[in-house]
């Protein structure tokens, strides 16, 4: 009997301990209880886009411009042409997205594409991407505006082929912009490709 006792009482204070390490259900579901309060108060602070990107507010809009292209002879040559573009924030601000579009011309077929102009961070750049209907592809980068001008120095691919090409974009007042495309024909070497003189027909500052 006195056995069956001290067995009983190490078995309780077993328990007792067992209940004291993990604790007792009104305590844990106390626990559970404020874990869910913690996680339903916390939230992310809302994403803000690097102040850099204001720099570009001065482009958004509807864009109307004459083209002149300087192509090789077995890509139509010298030509003149229309093209429209339309700036506007995107990805909660933190890219600008242009889309673009060509006219028609007698040896050109229409041509579209999209480009976004971002802020890198890391590296303190800016930064574009472009790709098109004729599946072009071309990746940029710009110190970003000096004298009012904008210069950038673009590796892609261009008709199926490596291309290395420097754009230069001169805002002359918010409302007309003038874009001169040059192409490195070898390297060090580079000869105008295309002159754009844009006019803003709509919207402000982004």
């Amino acid at each position: 009997m006195h056995c069956r006792k001290q067995d009983l009482m190490k078995v309780t204070a077993a328990l007792a301990a067992l209940a004291f390490a993990i604790g007792s259900p009104s305590a844990l579901a106390g626990e559970k209880s404020d874990a869910k309060k913690s996680t339903a108060g916390a939230s992310m602070p809302p994403a803000t886009p690097p102040p850099e990107m204001a720099k570009f507010n001065s482009m958004a809009g509807a864009w109307k411009c004459m083209s002149k292209m300087h192509l090789p002879p077995e890509m139509g040559g010298e030509q003149s042409g229309k093209s429209t573009m339309t700036i506007k924030k995107d990805m909660n601000g933190y890219w600008m997205v242009g889309q673009w579009k060509t006219e028609k011309t007698k040896t050109m077929p229409e041509m579209k594409g999209t480009i976004y102009w971002g802020y890198d961070t890391v590296d303190k750049k800016f930064v574009e991407v472009g790709l098109d209907s004729t599946g072009s592809l071309m990746r940029g980068t710009s110190e970003g505006p000096q004298d009012g001008k904008w210069v950038w120095t673009e590796d892609g691919v261009m008709l199926g082929k490596k291309s290395k090409s420097r754009t230069t974009v001169t805002q002359k007042s918010p409302n007309v912009t003038e874009v001169n495309t040059e192409i490195e024909s070898e390297p060090g070497k580079w000869v105008p490709m295309g002159e754009d003189d844009c006019k803003k027909q709509s919207g402000g500052s982004a």
